[in-house]
C-alpha cells in the first residue's frame, strides 16, 4: 500500500514539472520576453530540461511495461473520446474556440492533433515483432544507432531525420520502440561496470550543464536567446542520455514505479495537445497561478487515468462473460474478419489501388515543389523536404488525397466509366503539379486560383514548358489512350447506379466551390 501510493506520488510530481513547464512556455512571462539574465530564466532553462527528460522517461518506461495487443485501440478511442471532452469542458470555461480548434479535435490523427500519443501506441501495437527484430542485434548496437540518430541533428542543428523538436509521431515511435528494446535484456540484471558508471555520470552532467549555460552562452555570442534552449527538446542526445540514465538506475534500483497505460497517454495527451495548454494557461501569468493549475490539472489527469482503468476492466470482464477470450471463439472471429477482409479487397482492389496512386502523386505533388528537394521556405529546422513532407505534413497529404479523389468522383459521374475516369484524372493531376512547379521555377509562386480562370493564362504557362516536356506528353498521351482502350476490354468494371454518380458530382462541387470563399472575412 505504501509503495503505491510513493508510485502515485511520484508520477504526480513528475507530471506537475511537465505540465507547469508547459504552461510557462505557452504563458510567456516577461523574463522570456525581454533580453536580460536572471535566477528566473535559468531556472525556467532547467525545469523545461527535466520536463523533456521526464517525457523521455515515460516513453521508454512505456515501451518497457505496457504490453503490445490489438486491444490497443481500444485504448487509443477512450483518450479520443477524454480529448473530445477536454475540448468541450475548455470551450465551456473559457467561451472560446477556433474552427481549427474543432477540427483538432475531432480529426486528430489527419490535424496531426497529438502526435506523440499516436507513435507511442503505434509502437505498442507492433511490439512484438518490434521485440524480436531487436533480438537480432546486441543491445550496444542497438543504443550506438539510437546515439547516432539523437547526436547529428543535435551538434549539426539540423533536422536530418525528421525529428523536428520531439512532439511528433517518428520521436514518440523511437523513445517506445527503445523502451521494447530494454524489455529484451532485463536491465535490472544487467552488469554495470566503471566505464558505463562514467559515461552515465558524464552524460548527466553535460545535460545539467547545457541547461544552466546555453541561456548564458545565447546571450554573450548572439545578444539574446535565440539558441537559449537548443538543447533543452526531446529530440536532443543530451536529453535522450539522461532518460536512459534515469531509466536504468530506476529498473537497478528497483523502484518498481508501474505506469498506467492510462495515465501515461493521459500525460503525452496534455504534452503534445496546445489547444489543452493554451485555454488551462487562459490569459494568466502569474507564476504562482500557473502552478496552481498545474497541480490541479494533474490531480485530474491522475483521477482520469484511475476511471478509464475501472472502465477497461469493466469491459474486459464483460467480454469474458461473452466468452469472447475464449480462444475458440477468438479464432472463429478472426478467420471469418480475415475472409471478409479478403473478400473484399480482391473486390474492390482496382478502387484501393486507385487511392493508392492517388496518395502517391499527393506526396509528389509536395516534393516537386521544392526547388532542388530541400526545404529552404519550411524554415531552418526542416532540410529534408522528403522527411518533413511525410512526418509532418501527413495531414495535407491526406488532404490532398481526399481532394484528388472527389476530382476523380467528378469525373466519374459525368462520364460514367472506371478506367477512362481513373487515368484522365491521372493526367489532369499530373499536368497540375508540372504547371505548378515549372511557374515556381521561373517565378517562384505556383499557379493561382485567378489564373486558373484567365484563358490568357495557359499560353502564358505553356511558353514556359520546353519543347522535349510537350514531345513527352504527347507521346505518353497516346500511351495512356492505349493503356485506357486495353483496361476497358480485358478488365472491364461494373458501372456504377446513378445515385453513387450524381453523389460524387454534388460532393466535389461543393468542396470545390468552397475554395472561393478562401481568405474571404468570416
Amino acid at each position: 500500500m505504501i509503495k503505491k501510493l510513493c508510485n502515485t506520488l511520484l508520477i504526480y510530481v513528475a507530471m506537475v514539472i511537465v505540465t507547469f513547464s508547459l504552461l510557462i512556455t505557452q504563458a510567456n512571462p516577461a523574463f522570456l520576453q525581454n533580453n536580460l539574465l536572471s535566477k528566473k530564466l535559468f531556472a525556467y532553462s532547467l525545469l523545461n530540461d527535466f520536463s523533456n527528460v521526464i517525457v523521455g522517461v515515460l516513453l521508454i518506461l512505456i515501451g518497457y511495461q505496457i504490453k503490445g495487443n490489438i486491444k490497443l485501440i481500444k485504448k487509443y478511442i477512450y483518450i479520443y473520446v477524454v480529448n473530445l471532452l477536454m475540448f468541450i469542458g475548455l470551450f465551456l470555461w473559457t467561451r472560446s474556440f477556433t474552427t481549427q480548434n474543432l477540427y483538432d479535435a475531432v480529426l486528430p490523427i489527419t490535424r496531426n492533433t497529438y502526435p506523440v500519443v499516436l507513435g507511442a501506441i503505434s509502437a505498442l501495437l507492433i511490439k512484438d515483432k518490434l521485440k524480436n527484430w531487436f533480438k537480432k542485434y546486441k543491445f550496444s548496437v542497438i543504443l550506438g544507432g539510437y546515439a547516432i540518430v539523437f547526436t547529428l541533428p543535435s551538434i549539426f542543428s539540423k533536422d536530418i531525420f525528421g525529428l523536428g523538436n520531439g512532439n511528433n509521431i517518428i520521436t514518440a515511435f523511437s523513445l517506445v520502440a527503445l523502451g521494447i528494446a530494454c524489455s529484451n535484456v532485463e536491465v535490472d540484471k544487467l552488469h554495470i561496470d566503471k566505464k558505463v558508471i562514467t559515461l552515465m555520470s558524464i552524460s548527466v552532467i553535460l545535460n545539467i550543464i547545457l541547461a544552466l549555460f546555453m541561456p548564458f552562452i545565447s546571450w554573450r555570442i548572439r545578444g539574446d536567446f535565440s539558441t537559449a534552449y537548443r538543447f533543452n527538446v526531446l529530440t536532443s542526445i543530451s536529453i535522450v542520455a539522461m532518460s536512459i540514465v534515469i531509466f536504468t538506475i530506476g529498473q537497478k534500483i528497483k523502484t518498481n514505479i508501474k505506469i498506467s497505460e492510462y495515465t501515461g497517454l493521459l500525460v503525452l495527451l496534455i504534452y503534445s495537445n496546445n489547444f489543452i495548454i493554451e485555454k488551462i494557461v487562459n490569459g494568466s501569468i502569474s507564476l504562482k497561478v500557473l502552478l496552481f493549475k498545474s497541480c490541479i490539472v494533474s490531480i485530474i489527469v491522475v483521477t482520469l487515468g484511475w476511471l478509464l482503468l475501472k472502465i477497461d476492466k469493466r469491459d474486459l470482464t464483460l467480454e469474458e462473460r461473452l466468452l469472447l477470450n475464449d480462444c475458440e471463439s477468438i479464432n472463429i472471429w478472426g478467420r471469418n474478419l480475415l475472409s471478409y477482409i479478403v473478400t473484399n479487397v480482391k473486390k474492390y482492389r482496382f478502387n484501393i489501388m486507385n487511392i493508392i496512386i492517388l496518395y502517391i502523386l499527393a506526396y509528389m505533388s509536395f516534393i516537386l515543389m521544392s526547388p532542388d528537394f530541400s526545404a529552404p521556405h519550411l524554415g531552418k529546422d526542416y532540410a529534408n523536404i522528403f522527411f518533413y513532407t511525410f512526418f509532418v505534413r501527413q495531414h495535407m497529404l491526406i488532404l490532398n488525397t481526399i481532394l484528388f479523389y472527389l476530382l476523380y468522383r467528378f469525373i466519374y459521374g459525368i462520364i460514367g466509366r472506371f478506367w477512362i475516369s481513373v487515368i484522365l484524372n491521372y493526367v489532369v493531376i499530373a499536368i497540375a503539379v508540372v504547371a505548378d512547379a515549372i511557374k515556381i521555377h521561373y517565378r517562384t509562386e505556383p499557379i493561382l486560383p485567378t489564373e486558373v480562370t484567365m484563358v490568357s493564362a495557359y499560353g502564358d504557362i505553356l511558353s514556359m514548358v520546353p519543347q522535349f516536356i510537350l514531345w513527352i506528353t504527347a507521346i505518353v498521351t497516346i500511351i495512356l489512350i492505349c493503356i485506357v482502350i486495353y483496361c476497358e476490354r480485358k478488365l472491364p468494371q461494373n458501372k456504377a447506379k446513378w445515385r453513387f454518380r450524381i453523389l460524387g458530382i454534388v460532393l466535389a462541387v461543393l468542396v470545390y466551390g468552397s475554395s472561393t470563399r478562401i481568405n474571404h472575412e468570416g
